[in-house]
């Protein structure tokens, strides 16, 4: 079978990751060899090593019932299965959330189900995951489809319970069709929570993962799936009714679910207009399908506003038939090719990216460090050499004046040392707001002062506004140390010029802490509170059952929110002006080693020969150094993607 792009692009990533790997030991080898390791740099370089091993790529398909989400799934991801995978999701019947991927931990196929009992019990997903004892385990049998499809039928399953413990478990009445009320008085919910289903199939055993979504019902019933879950994935397909383009339901799960999405996954966003092949049957002319579905394209990218060439009609059941025909025509206007080339494309993108700016974060700045640190000193053996070469020509008088001018810089730079210790605990003192406003114990008062006041309120507009009151003073605190962030950053910048002015050091000036995305993410909170405030959920839940979920589902973000700000911000203003700290000390090094060599020059010039044949051997093994420090950058920012457009580049016959 021809390999898909999608199986390709996944295939280019595998391949840099591995790279990767053997970069970053590399630059743990050498750091190591050089007396430069640290227990920081280590653990730093192990966490990123460990971050690959688990790194995994997640498509996120979503959708209302009917639109033939699990059909799609069989013909874009396991052609080759020969059969229905996934059970339909014809109907209004339970939407278990799914998981497909590949265990290579347990080694082993299996579909694991979390009964739906579990949510009563306040325990997220990402918590239920390592505890084995609350999942149901059936091992699959993938040699046999129809025994692995009949396994797989459990995902759908549903169990009758009464209305109290369908409130328990967060069923409202309100939110349930009637279908889904029996006639005895009770209520139809699904049996399963989550379904983990494992396979040995070739695109999830290179690290793909397909997140099968519910519709805007079940997710209302799991905030993670929208918090977490789908926001996670490098690409989110959206499966819409080709005949409908944007139904009622579709656009409520957009509005309440989707429409918030941002930064890489906003970009990698897909919408699939399912079962296009019924238009085929309805309009036999060429011309008016083409129509058609032109129009429908329009419809969608208006009202989601999203990018046309992102919005793709598709048959999966033709797609289906032309593989097992070999049809390469039918194949192609079933429109899997191109959603596959979407896929493979934008995903190896998007995590491409992702990852990049992760291994920045952990152990960019220790090889930017490093990299420079190698680098000044190759050029300062070299200018070092010319100064020596030049002295062969040179009276033992000149000598002597090189010698002092050697002193009166070794000055200055004794002087540069003084006034970096000030300007450190200048830096310090200033940072005294920053630190203060993000304090644990601070934000920690903040949220009890709003805690008191929601226990005292019994309406619904006291809590709404007691809610709004607390994330109006987390913005206050997040403006606070934005404004407080520039004016460090301005005053860093200020140090490492006046280095550069009056010491020459050639330093680039550190990444600078930009607290943007945690005022994004604050933002988004405030969203999600001012959206809750005005639903019926909220209105017509008792006031503890209010705070509770106030608590669980927003406050506890944003602890999580502030606290990584706060380390974050700490980190930098710990590490802001550590090259500036090292570069001070290589130079007065530098400078010892280089009053000492001219003292001995000054007392006899039969070793300056053999002095500058030293220094040249000393100058290649860093310029090796260097050449090594560059490779494993190289290697760490090669772009997969580039590679693959470069293999489907024709080249250019020879002259």
């Amino acid at each position: 079978m021809q390999v898909s792009a999608l199986q390709q692009s996944l295939g280019h990533y595998q391949r840099w990751k591995r790279r990767v790997v053997q970069a970053l030991l590399e630059l743990e080898r050498w750091l190591s060899d050089h007396r430069r390791s640290t227990p920081r740099a280590r653990e730093r370089i192990e966490g990123t090593l460990d971050l690959l091993h688990r790194d995994r790529v997640t498509v996120a398909v979503v959708g209302e019932a009917s639109r033939g989400k699990s059909e799609l799934i069989d013909a874009l991801f396991f052609p080759d299965l020969g059969g229905r995978l996934l059970p339909a999701d014809d109907g209004d019947g339970a939407q278990c959330p799914t998981e497909l991927l590949w265990d290579d931990q347990r080694d082993e196929a299996y579909l694991h189900l979390l009964p739906v009992e579990s949510r009563a019990q306040g325990l997220s997903l990402a918590d239920l995951r390592g505890d084995p004892g609350r999942w149901i385990h059936y091992p699959l049998n993938v040699q046999a489809p129809e025994q692995l499809a009949g396994t797989l039928g459990a995902i759908r399953q549903t169990k009758v319970v009464s209305r109290t413990e369908a409130s328990r478990l967060g069923f409202a009445d309100e939110g349930l069709p009637p279908e889904r009320q029996t006639a005895a008085g009770g209520i139809e919910i699904p049996k399963w929570r989550y379904a983990v289903v494992s396979l040995p199939h070739p695109l999830l055993r290179q690290g793909l993962v397909v997140l099968v979504g519910p519709g805007a019902r079940a997710l209302a019933q799991e905030p993670e799936l929208t918090d977490a879950l789908i926001p996670g994935a490098q690409a989110v397909l959206l499966v819409l009714p080709a005949d409908e383009a944007v139904a009622r339901g579709d656009l409520e799960l957009w509005k309440q679910h989707l429409s918030g999405l941002q930064g890489e996954c906003r970009g990698s966003l897909l919408v699939a207009l399912g079962k296009v092949d019924l238009l085929w049957e309805r309009l036999r002319d060429v011309t008016a399908i083409h129509s058609a579905v032109d129009s429908l394209r329009t419809t969608v990218v208006e009202v989601l506003g999203l990018d046309p060439e992102g919005v793709l009609p598709v048959s999966a059941q033709k797609g289906q038939i032309a593989r097992a025909r070999k049809d390469d025509a039918l194949l192609g206007r079933s429109g899997l090719p191109q959603i596959d080339r979407h896929l493979g494309q934008r995903l190896l993108a998007s995590k491409h990216a992702l990852l990049v700016d992760t291994i920045d974060a952990r152990v960019g700045r220790e090889l930017a460090r490093n990299r420079a640190q190698v680098g000044a000193r190759v050029a300062r053996f070299k200018a070092e050499i010319e100064d020596l070469e030049t002295l062969l020509e040179k009276s033992k008088q000149a000598t002597a004046q090189l010698l002092e001018r050697t002193r009166r810089e070794q000055e200055l730079y004794l002087g540069a040392v003084e006034q970096f210790q000030r300007s450190r605990e200048h830096l310090l003192a200033e940072t005294r707001l920053c630190r203060q406003s993000l304090e644990a114990e601070n934000i920690e008062a903040m949220i009890g002062g709003t805690w008191r006041r929601l226990r005292r309120c019994w309406t619904s507009v006291g809590l709404a506004r007691s809610m709004r009151s607390l994330f109006e003073q987390m913005r206050g605190t997040m403006q606070t140390v934005s404004a407080e962030s520039e004016r460090l950053r301005g005053l860093v910048r200020q140090i490492y010029q006046t280095y550069r002015d009056e010491y020459g050091f050639d330093v680039a000036t550190p990444k600078v802490f930009i607290p943007m995305k945690y005022s994004v993410e604050t933002e988004l909170l405030l969203q999600e509170v001012d959206t809750y405030r005005r639903s019926s959920a909220m209105v017509l839940a008792r006031p503890g059952r209010v705070i509770r979920r106030f608590e669980q589902e927003m406050v506890s973000r944003a602890r999580v929110l502030f606290e990584q700000l706060r380390i974050a911000c700490d980190g930098w203003i710990r590490e802001a002006l550590e090259p500036l700290a090292h570069e001070i000390t290589l130079h007065k090094a530098a400078m010892e080693k280089r009053l000492e060599s001219l003292r001995r020059i000054e007392r006899s010039k039969d070793d300056l020969q053999a002095r500058i044949d030293q220094m040249r051997r000393q100058h290649v093994i860093h310029a090796q150094e260097l050449t090594t420090l560059r490779n494993i950058h190289s290697a760490l920012h090669h772009d997969p993607l580039g590679e693959q457009e470069a293999r489907h580049t024709p080249r250019r016959a020879s002259g």
